[in-house]
Parts: structure tokens; C-alpha cells; sequence
């Protein structure tokens, strides 16, 4: 059985390493298509292409907010070029042996000479490159939490299946009794108006009257949109719109059940149809 996604969850990833801290951090909501929003610091927007396609190898639909930060540590952004450093040091004793006491530097001031600290040539690629893994895992944690919540969702619908499939259940009676009930109903009001009419007229009205409010078609296509949804549920994978689909469907139904009632327990079933028709409408809506 295949996995259904939701659209909402969320993923953090928190990285200390030796060259620098990187924070990410991922949210996303449901959202008719993919919807990619990236806060980066200055030196990584060059990575906004590169982050995008991650987003659209791991994700099909939804509002994707994603905020990234980092800094150097300090091994990193402090390291010392010791070839530096002894030629500063030997130029500061030859100083030091011509003018005693000229030379009571303040070991700051040594740092800030020139080419004493220096940085990894190829720093900044370094960082990109643990930014995108780290991004990527975070991605990969995003999509598990969404798979998780999409397995509350598929539960919940195939709840709300189950008691859509008791009033198609209730309507089955309601087709089965229909012509008696509609012959009891023309039968009292004939009584209550005490009046006499020829029997065969009787079965004519009785005969339109059901045909107006016969709901067997109506039915029929509830009992196969059922079908349909559990269908689309087993099968999983990116199915949202289509369950959207069936719920438009599903509502059509409902609406002409409505329409067509001629007694309050077809009312009772066509309202009850639309309450959890709505109730899985709005789960639907974040489905990937």
C-alpha cells in the first residue's frame, strides 16, 4: 500500500562542525502547487537555484518556507599562518635590538597585520557543500514528518468513508420502500380528505411521484465514488487534486439527494452527506 503525503510538517537541522554553526529550518503548508520560499544570508544566495531543485526533487506541492543561517568558528575564521607569524617575529627583534622597548605590540594589534590570519582558499565552497547536504537531510526529515501526517489524514478519511457508506446503506432502504411509502402518503391524503378515487388513477400518481423522487442514480454513482476513494487511498502516492475531484463529486451527489427528497429521512441522509462530505473536503485540502 502506497504512501499518501500531507502538505503540512516541519524539519530543523542544527550543524556544529569544525569550519562552521549552520541552522536550517523548513516549514510548509498546504498549497495548490509548489511554492518555494527561501531566507538566505548575502553569501549563500548563490545557492538559490541549487536549494530550489533539492525542494523539487523531494516535493511536489505545497508553501515551502526555509530560512537558513551560519557562522564561522572561530578555528576557522582564527587561523594563524605560522610562516607569517616567524617572519613577523624575527622582523620584530631586529626592531626590538636597535630601539630596546619599541616593540610592546598588544597581541591584537599582532593579528591584524597583514597575512597573519588567513582563511582556506576555497572556504566558501566548503560551506556551500554543507549547506546543500544539511539542507538536503532536512528535506529528507520534512518529508517524513509530512508522510506521518499523511497517514492521520488517510485514516480519518477512510472513517468518514465508512459512515458515507452507512447512508448510501440508508438510502438503499429508502429505494426499496419508495414506492409504498410514496402509495401510503397519497393513500392518507385521499383519507384525510375523504374522498374516492378510482385505484388505477392511484397507481398513475403513485407511479409519477416515485419516478420524480426515485434517487436510484444518484445512488448509484455515491456507491461507485466510494469505491473510487478507497481506491485512490490503496493505490496513494501525489493524489490530492484528484481526491479534490471526488469530493466535488461526492457534493454534487449529495445536492441532488437534497433536491429530490420527498421525506425527512432522505433529508437526514442528503444533510449527513454533506456534513462529512465538508469534514473530508477540508482534510483533502492537505493531501500532497
Amino acid at each position: 500500500m502506497s504512501i499518501i503525503h500531507s502538505m503540512t510538517g516541519s524539519a530543523s537541522k542544527l550543524v556544529n562542525s569544525q569550519l562552521a554553526n549552520i541552522n536550517i529550518d523548513i516549514s510548509s503548508v498546504n498549497g495548490r502547487y509548489l511554492e518555494i520560499y527561501l531566507k538566505l544570508p548575502d553569501n549563500l544566495r548563490h545557492l538559490d537555484s541549487k536549494l530550489r531543485a533539492l525542494c523539487q526533487e523531494k516535493l511536489t506541492r505545497g508553501k515551502l518556507d526555509c530560512y537558513i543561517t551560519y557562522a564561522l568558528n572561530a578555528q576557522a575564521s582564527l587561523n594563524i599562518d605560522a610562516n607569517q607569524l616567524e617572519a613577523l617575529s624575527e622582523a620584530l627583534n631586529q626592531v626590538e635590538k636597535t630601539i630596546p622597548n619599541a616593540c610592546n605590540l598588544n597581541p591584537m594589534e599582532i593579528l591584524q597585520y597583514p597575512g597573519i590570519l588567513k582563511q582556506p582558499a576555497n572556504i566558501q565552497d566548503l560551506i556551500d557543500e554543507q549547506v546543500l547536504e544539511n539542507f538536503a537531510k532536512a528535506l529528507d526529515s520534512l518529508v517524513k514528518t509530512r508522510e506521518s501526517e499523511g497517514e492521520k489524514l488517510k485514516q480519518a478519511l477512510q472513517v468518514r468513508l465508512d459512515l458515507i457508506e452507512k447512508q448510501a446503506d440508508l438510502i438503499e432502504v429508502q429505494l426499496t420502500n419508495l414506492t409504498k411509502i410514496e402509495r401510503e402518503k397519497i393513500l392518507k391524503k385521499i383519507e384525510d380528505l375523504k374522498i374516492e378515487i378510482d385505484p388505477q388513477r392511484i397507481e398513475q400518481e403513485v407511479a409519477i411521484i416515485a419516478q420524480k423522487a426515485d434517487v436510484e442514480e444518484e445512488y448509484d454513482r455515491l456507491r461507485a465514488h466510494i469505491k473510487e476513494v478507497r481506491a485512490i487511498l490503496d493505490k496513494g502516492g501525489i493524489c490530492g487534486k484528484r481526491l479534490d475531484f471526488m469530493m466535488q463529486e461526492f457534493n454534487r451527489e449529495s445536492n441532488t439527494l437534497a433536491s429530490k427528497a420527498s421525506n425527512l429521512d432522505i433529508t437526514r441522509i442528503a444533510v449527513e452527506l454533506k456534513v462529512l462530505i465538508e469534514q473530508m473536503r477540508e482534510q483533502v485540502q492537505n493531501i500532497e
